[in-house]
């Protein structure tokens, strides 16, 4: 594949990210789903380009997203981890089932925790709501992160999948991509 067609790539999925971010800010609830949804563009990517530029375009997306999306949670979920996995997630893999599991689940803690961290000491993200519901309430909230990230690594396994085998050819077509 050409140089070209590997920049068009990367800039349609830069801007698609930024404009889904966007979504963000419109419907709170979202916080969490769009920076996944956004990720399914890095294995896009990468899938079609290589690792290299699924980078490349993973910080360009970081940079862009943290410039003009105003929900900053949802820029620092994606930064910090939703964004660069579906890179990782390849490396992760070639282990074994169980390794690669415990692994991915230990990753998981640590990040979140830490993007918590520095989100809520120098981004001004609010920890009202676990003050108000008790010490318990941070497990049961990683605990539940834990269970949404495996099931978006599962997704992301059926989404690599489902794309190579039934829309690669079709998206080449379209893309007149050789």
């Amino acid at each position: 594949m050409k140089n070209t067609v590997k920049i068009a790539l990367g800039a349609m999925c830069i801007a698609l990210s930024a404009a889904v971010m966007m979504s963000a800010s419109i419907i709170p609830f979202m916080t969490y789903s769009v920076p996944a949804l956004v990720g399914m563009f890095i294995l896009f990517i990468r899938i079609e380009c290589s690792n290299k530029w699924a980078f490349a375009v993973y910080f360009c997306t970081s940079v862009v997203c943290a410039l003009v999306v105003p929900e900053k949670e949802c820029v620092g979920i994606y930064i910090s981890l939703l964004g660069y996995y579906p890179i990782l997630k390849v490396a992760l893999d070639k282990l074994q089932k169980w390794l690669s599991v415990i692994i991915k689940s230990v990753f998981f803690v640590v990040v979140i925790i830490a993007s918590y961290t520095v989100m809520m000491k120098f981004f001004g993200i609010s920890d009202d709501l676990l003050e108000e519901s008790g010490k318990y309430m941070i497990p049961v909230l990683v605990i539940l992160g834990l269970i949404a990230f495996l099931l978006y690594d599962y997704m992301l396994t059926v989404f690599d999948l489902a794309y190579r085998r039934k829309w690669q050819k079709k998206i080449h077509k379209i893309l007149r991509i050789k």
